[in-house]
């Protein structure tokens, strides 16, 4: 449940509670804390918890739903009293806004650090304890279970084997480990077995310097891909201590009040709409030595022509047989486990497979340089089924592009050939897409190219002519990422008149704004039901590039880039990442005339996946870089790529002429697969596709050389 629906819940409380709250001005009762003692046959020894009765218990034979509260490690029961817990409550109580509830605080004492799981262990402890709870005190047979750190792994540990019991578990900094105990005692296993029907209401939460932060991410994604519906929510600046959790104290309760107020919330769902279609895409292993097949070529195969480049599944084969196709009876067939290794054995060969067995370790080719999706009209691998597996209202296609600076000698080179020209041969591809991305490096400067005064940037500076703004319109560019080390080259009154040219046009700028929170704002997209955040930033300046709101530092206040502030990113990354389905991040880094990312930069990026980023590319490097597929210990894979090369850019040599754009392919909300439009810069002003021997060779150096696939 987002927090909007969440306040919009507990509104409606106010008048449900009104005969409570009248109960309570009644009486002159308050709400008592007492702390307890027992002898627990399962310890065999004395134990303590502290208990809260609303104002009136004693005066009135109503029943109260209960809420255990579990400290965390090196803690006692009164860690949740220290925190502000009664207080917060009471302040909902008489506002109307929370409901009369019990609340048992236990002592865990050092048995609750023990992984040990038995017959005398914490958690039958705990159901010890609830059993006794409810023979002392009036309880209604609702119940909550949460806890901190620690306690949030027993609330979990306890909550998910008995699903009945509760009807909400809290994690708060929950501490979730693979390793931390059996699979039948460890609620990251136990998680897996929850159906998508369950009735328990769910909460996690954590700090975004919350050391605790792997395993809750972990658990988060073990519900968010079994379409469990939960609550996560990544408090900025939060770390796994008592100042953070007191200061999110409130948002606990009200978790646990709309658990004995307001039913579960349904279920996403995706229907399948009257368009969706069985659709078959031309695909290879990540590393395939090529990128597109022609239409002959697919319709021969269709025709029953043998191609000794095509292997399928055994049941690819059969469905396509059973479809109306002539499958050669020699073409070669893998069982479907084997086909992946196959084709990323034969980095030659590809296949024909259903568009939902995509991933990111096969991509789909394109069709005569297009991508098959962007052409369904004329495409025969796509028809009306009862296995239907595409509906094109819930993919989001993003492509990405590299270095452009209409600048240098690309500027004469545009002029000679015109903007219709240099913008022929990426037109149909990049438009083809929901979304193309441009990384502009150069500001429009009235003088351009002579200098001025107001030149920053000394005798590399790059400016362009406002006539040439025209080949972004012709690409119908929908992000611009303002970035670049060269943007303020020109002055700060030439950047801001570009910021003013893009948002006249409806075209989103990210990474850049007139000032810090506009340069740091994240683009938000939605689009057929997938939520993205993307940001941008400058990893390597120069200062002049960078937003400044500081009068002190050198060059002053000024418009540009926002700079990749590792304590902004850290606290921004997982936030977002808690808040949409997929959070990219595009990157001007230190420029390497290389293939391959340095040490250092491997490091960088990786850091960025590990604090939330599912996506992150590089646009600065004027050389194409290699790709990674990165497995963070939250247990995603993030897609890396440290170089996508130049896009227009005046270097006339082998590896800055040569560039890839990247098509994401997001579909329900997932990184689908990535497609891949290898590309060379011909005359310096005209990006087109690479084919034949010369996309084989580039992708043999770029995948097999360089990335080592």
């Amino acid at each position: 449940m987002s927090r909007r629906a969440l306040i919009l819940c507990l509104s409606a409380l106010a008048l449900a509670f009104t005969l409570l709250i009248a109960r309570a001005q009644d009486c002159d009762e308050t709400g008592q804390v007492s702390r307890q003692t027992y002898l627990s046959n399962v310890a065999g020894a004395q134990r303590f918890y502290s208990v809260y009765l609303p104002p009136c218990y004693s005066s009135s034979s109503d029943a109260y739903p209960l809420v255990l509260l579990l400290h965390g490690s090196n803690a006692d029961d009164s860690q949740w009293l220290r925190l502000g817990l009664i207080d917060a409550f009471e302040e909902k109580y008489l506002l109307g806004q929370a409901p009369a509830m019990i609340i048992v605080m236990p002592f865990g004492d050092a048995i609750a650090n023990l992984n040990r799981f038995a017959a005398d262990s914490y958690d039958t402890i705990l159901l010890e304890l609830i059993d006794l709870i409810d023979q002392r005190y009036r309880t209604d047979g609702r119940r909550a279970i949460g806890g901190i750190s620690r306690g949030g792994f027993w609330a979990y540990q306890l909550g998910l084997r008995f699903p009945d019991t509760f009807a909400a578990i809290g994690g708060h900094s929950p501490f979730f480990d693979a390793e931390h105990a059996a699979p039948a005692h460890n609620p990251l296993d136990l998680a897996t077995a929850l159906p998508p029907e369950t009735g328990l209401r769910l909460w996690l939460d954590r700090g975004s310097r919350d050391f605790a932060a792997d395993g809750i991410d972990r658990m988060h994604l073990i519900l968010q891909r079994a379409g469990i519906v939960h609550e996560f929510q990544v408090y900025a600046g939060g770390g796994h201590d008592e100042a953070s959790w007191r200061l999110n104290v409130a948002d606990y309760l009200d978790f646990y009040i709309a658990a004995f107020a307001a039913p579960l919330p349904a279920r996403a769902q995706h229907l399948e709409p009257a368009s969706a279609i069985e659709l078959w895409l031309p695909a290879g292993s990540f590393a395939a030595l090529r990128a597109s097949i022609t239409s002959a070529a697919l319709e021969s195969i269709l025709a029953g022509e043998l191609n000794r480049q095509l292997v399928l599944s055994d049941s690819a084969a059969a469905r396509l047989r059973h479809s109306g196709f002539e499958i050669h009876a020699a073409t070669r067939t893998a069982s479907n486990d084997q086909l992946e290794k196959l084709l990323w054995r034969d980095k030659s060969s590809f296949t024909l497979l259903p568009f939902a067995d995509l991933t990111l370790a096969l991509r789909p080719l394109l069709l005569d340089g297009r991508a098959v999706v962007a052409r369904l009209n004329d495409y025969p691998l796509a028809w009306e089924s009862d296995e239907a597996n595409f509906s094109a209202d819930r993919l989001t296609r993003i492509t990405l592009s590299g270095t452009t600076a209409l600048a240098r000698g690309t500027l004469p080179a545009l002029e000679s050939m015109g903007i219709d020209a240099a913008a022929s041969g990426i037109q149909t591809y990049v438009t083809g897409s929901d979304f193309f991305h441009m990384t502009n490096e150069a500001s429009v400067a009235p003088s351009c190219p002579f200098f001025t005064d107001a030149v920053i940037g000394g005798a590399n500076s790059l400016c362009m002519n406002a006539d040439h703004l025209a080949v972004f319109e012709s690409l119908d560019v929908d992000v611009i990422d303002l970035t670049g080390n060269h943007i303020n080259d020109f002055g700060y009154a030439a950047f801001a008149g570009m910021l003013d040219y893009f948002e006249r046009r409806g075209v989103s700028v990210v990474g850049a704004g007139r000032d810090l929170e506009a340069a740091r704002q994240p683009l938000l997209l939605e689009h057929n039901g997938n939520r993205i955040a993307w940001l941008a930033c400058n990893a390597a300046g120069p200062y002049y590039a960078l937003v400044n709101e500081d009068e002190s530092l050198l060059g002053g206040i000024r418009p540009g880039a926002a700079f990749c502030d590792p304590t902004w990113l850290q606290d921004a990354l997982p936030v977002l990442a808690a808040q949409v389905d997929l959070v990219m991040m595009t990157i001007q880094y230190q420029e390497y005339e290389t293939y391959l990312p340095t040490p250092q930069q491997r490091s960088d990026y990786r850091r960025l996946a590990e604090w939330g980023a599912d996506i992150v590319i590089g646009t600065a490097e004027h050389k194409p870089m290699t790709y990674e597929f990165f497995s963070t210990r939250r247990g995603e894979t993030a897609f890396i790529h440290y170089g996508l090369g130049n896009l227009f850019f005046d270097q006339p040599y082998w590896g800055n002429q040569r560039f890839f754009l990247d098509t994401l392919y997001i579909y329900d909300g997932e990184l689908l697969t990535v497609e891949i439009f290898p590309g060379i810069i011909d005359n310096l002003a005209r990006p087109r596709r690479l084919d034949g021997d010369d996309a084989y060779n580039f992708l043999h150096f770029m995948m097999i050389q360089q990335n080592g696939f």
